[in-house]
């Protein structure tokens, strides 16, 4: 992937997950980003998340804890759910994901934004070519 494509993705990473309802001013909004970005990179990383995700995220990030990571990534998620709702989820990709009061995990909000990314879902509903 060249640095044009990169930034294109990174830059639509930020955009969905900001849409989602995960505030971009909390450091597991920043650990997000780049867990999406190494899973739509290698998406054998989204079946490893302890022990390798959150272990790449740590080195990129200088932290030693992976399980600070996970909680950062966890809260993010947690006020996301306070302040809207994962319902927005059900619209992108067109189909009934989630109700009023479930929250993705955070595996699989990973992988959600990731599949987002590589369908293509983004293009229409991002108004972004």
């Amino acid at each position: 992937m060249n640095e044009k494509e990169l930034f294109h993705m990174r830059k639509i990473i930020k955009l969905t997950l900001i849409k989602i309802g995960i505030r971009c001013d909390l450091i597991g909004f920043v650990y997000l980003c780049y867990a999406v970005e190494l899973v739509i990179l290698d998406p054998e990383l989204s079946f490893h998340l302890c022990k390798e995700l959150y272990v790449k995220i740590g080195e990129k990030f200088n932290v030693a804890k992976t399980s600070s990571i996970e909680r950062s990534i966890r809260h993010a998620i947690d006020i996301a759910q306070v302040e809207k709702n994962f319902l927005i989820l059900n619209e992108m990709f067109g189909s009934l994901l989630y109700s009023i009061n479930d929250k993705p995990t955070s595996g699989e909000l990973i992988r959600l934004v990731a599949e987002y990314y590589r369908l293509g879902l983004y293009k229409e509903q991002l108004k972004i070519n």
